[in-house]
């Protein structure tokens, strides 16, 4: 049993916080095909200090959501802790630290994954969230900064020593980036340096076989990332995979353009028609896959900025497809 707070979950799955992707409308979306937690987009605690718009419109949450986090990242003690105690009053379930960014803009000043370079200083961020609220803590990380310095079980330690309540790995270094593999055999060793610090599997995460393959690698719940990108079946199929030991065919192209548009409605309704329709742009391919005969569909796509004609496009490419067989692009 994952226990975080009064939160208990029986092999939870997670969507992990993406930047641009995990928005309210996804969030809400992917928790109605089975996500158990989901997270808010990353936000950096400047701007929550701030108050920018920009910033806090990503803090955004509705109960249908729950449990949600925010999640926050930065290195400044004292943003860290004047941050914590406004997103608490938003109301979110726990509060979850980026400490696994790997992106230069953010990785080469210290923050996210840069705190891997820096244990004391990452003991000093955790400690400025945790005593600034009553909250459940929990961090996202990587296993260190490069192969020569994997540090993830003396972070995992640190953590659980102060009152961390949960921990996900993404098992690849900050050089990694999203290159090479994730290597899975991390988990056991982290659960052994902490073994009462609930821990949440992430990195390649993109079948339901992989989502069994992580759990039985030894953690007590699995994030979803990029996977999950317009992909919110993975959550239903992957439980009852889970449950039954079948697997669960990939959803017809009736559902995938019908869920499709839905997102789409609920991101323009978030965003505004101006910002998110082209947003949305790359997410087609994904909510299409397995189709055929795309290609020119998804060009005429990329050009138009209203959501009313993209239904229409949709719509007529439907009623002409929606008898082919998707199970050998599929397989």
């Amino acid at each position: 049993m994952f226990r975080l707070g009064t939160i208990e979950l029986e092999r939870p799955i997670a969507l992990a916080p993406m930047d641009d992707v995990t928005d309210l409308a996804y969030r809400r979306l992917c928790k109605r095909f089975g996500a158990d937690l989901v997270y808010t987009e990353f936000t950096n605690v400047e701007g929550i200090v701030r108050r920018v718009p920009r910033s806090m419109q990503k803090l955004e949450m509705t109960d249908d959501e729950r449990p949600v986090a925010i999640q926050l990242y930065g290195s400044n003690g004292e943003s860290l802790a004047e941050a914590t105690k406004i997103v608490e009053e938003l109301g979110p379930d726990f509060i979850d630290i980026n400490c696994g960014c790997w992106v230069k803009k953010v990785a080469n000043r210290g923050d996210g994954a840069g705190l891997l370079k820096d244990l004391k200083r990452f003991e000093q961020v955790t400690r400025s969230v945790v005593e600034n609220t009553t909250l459940p803590v929990t961090v996202k990380t990587r296993l260190g900064w490069d192969d020569k310095s994997i540090v993830v079980e003396d972070v995992a330690r640190m953590l659980a020593a102060n009152g961390v309540q949960a921990l996900t790995v993404h098992a690849r270094t900050r050089c990694q980036g999203y290159t090479g593999r994730a290597d899975w055999s991390w988990f056991e060793r982290i659960k052994t340096a902490a073994p009462d610090l609930p821990l949440l599997g992430n990195g390649d995460v993109e079948t339901p076989e992989d989502v069994k393959r992580i759990f039985e690698a030894g953690v007590d719940g699995v994030m979803i990332g990029r996977g999950a990108i317009a992909n919110p079946w993975l959550f239903r199929r992957s439980k009852a995979y889970l449950a039954t030991g079948a697997l669960p065919p990939e959803p017809e192209l009736r559902e995938r353009v019908e869920v499709c548009l839905e997102h789409l409605r609920a991101q323009v309704e978030l965003r505004g028609e101006r910002r998110g329709v082209p947003s949305f742009r790359k997410l087609y391919g994904n909510y299409l896959k397995y189709a055929r005969n795309i290609a020119h569909l998804r060009r005429i796509l990329m050009t138009l900025v209203e959501v009313e004609p993209i239904e229409a496009l949709l719509r007529q490419f439907l009623e002409k497809h929606e008898n082919d067989d998707l199970s050998a692009g599929a397989a």
